[in-house]
C-alpha cells in the first residue's frame, strides 16, 4: 500500500514539473507573433486601441496622393514649340503697301475686275487667276509648287493663270521665271500699277475672276499647311460649273 502511494506521488511530481517547464518555454520564445490582445495592450493611455491600416487603405491613400498632384508646368521649350506651330499655321505674306500709300481698298467679290495693259480682267470667257508675287518674296517662293500644281490641273481651255511680278529688276525676274519653268502667262508690274488697281497690298495675293469678268474671291498670303490649289479649289470648281 505504501509502495503504491509512493508511485502516485512520484507521478504527480513528474506531471507538475513537465507542466512548469512547458509554460516557461512558451514565455521565453522570441518568435511568438504579437496577438491582437498584445496590440491592444500596447495602445496609448487614451484607452483607444491602435489601428492597423489595411493594404487596401494604404493603396487608396497612395492613389489619392498621386491623383491630387497638379500637372507639371510646360517648359519654355514646349511653349516656344507651340507658338511656332501656331505661327506656321497662319498664312504668310509680305506687305508692300500700307494704309498711307494704298490708293484704294481691295476689290470686293462681285465687283468688275479692272482691265490692265498687256492683259485683261478675263480672257475669252475663261476663268482667270491673278497671282501677285515677286522673286524676293519668301512666301511667294514657298507657294510656287502649289501654283504650278494649280496650273497643271486647271490651266488650259477653261482657266488662265496670270502671274504679275512686282520686281523692279527685269533681268532678275526673267531669269527666275526661266529657271523655275513658269510656263504660263507672265506680266511685269515694276511700278506696282496693276497691284494698286486691284487694291492688293501684300505678296502673294491671288485674285479669282469669273468668266464674266467679276471678282469672285481674293486670297492673301501663303498658308504652309494648305497650298493655293486647295484654298481656292471649291470656289474655282463652282465658277467652272457656272454656279458663281
Amino acid at each position: 500500500m505504501r509502495g503504491n502511494c509512493s508511485r502516485i506521488v512520484f507521478l504527480l511530481i513528474v506531471i507538475v514539473w513537465a507542466f512548469v517547464g512547458s509554460a516557461a518555454g512558451q514565455g521565453a520564445s522570441p518568435s511568438q507573433p504579437a496577438t491582437s490582445a498584445s496590440l491592444v495592450a500596447a495602445a496609448p493611455a487614451s484607452g483607444k486601441p491602435a489601428q492597423i491600416p489595411s493594404k487596401a487603405t494604404s493603396a487608396q491613400s497612395n492613389f489619392e496622393d498621386i491623383s491630387a498632384e497638379p500637372d507639371p508646368p510646360m517648359s519654355l521649350g514646349e511653349v516656344a514649340r507651340l507658338a511656332r506651330a501656331k505661327k506656321n499655321s497662319a498664312a504668310k505674306a509680305v506687305k508692300i503697301f500700307d494704309d498711307e500709300n494704298m490708293p484704294r481698298a481691295p476689290i470686293s467679290a462681285g465687283e468688275k475686275a479692272p482691265e490692265f495693259a498687256g492683259g485683261g480682267s478675263s480672257s475669252g470667257g475663261k476663268v482667270t487667276i491673278l497671282d501677285f508675287w515677286a522673286t524676293w518674296c519668301g512666301p511667294c517662293r514657298h507657294a510656287l509648287p502649289g501654283l504650278k500644281q494649280l496650273q497643271a490641273v486647271y490651266g488650259g481651255d477653261q482657266v488662265e493663270v496670270v502671274s504679275i511680278s512686282e520686281d523692279e529688276d527685269e533681268g532678275e525676274w526673267r531669269s527666275f521665271v526661266s529657271q523655275n519653268q513658269m510656263n504660263w502667262t507672265q506680266r511685269l508690274d515694276s511700278n506696282h500699277q496693276i497691284m494698286r488697281q486691284y487694291g492688293a497690298n501684300s505678296l502673294p495675293t491671288y485674285v479669282l475672276i469669273g468668266r464674266d469678268g467679276t471678282v469672285l474671291q481674293q486670297y492673301v498670303g501663303d498658308d504652309p499647311d494648305q497650298p493655293i490649289i486647295e484654298r481656292m479649289g471649291q470656289d474655282l470648281k463652282k465658277s467652272l460649273d457656272g454656279k458663281s
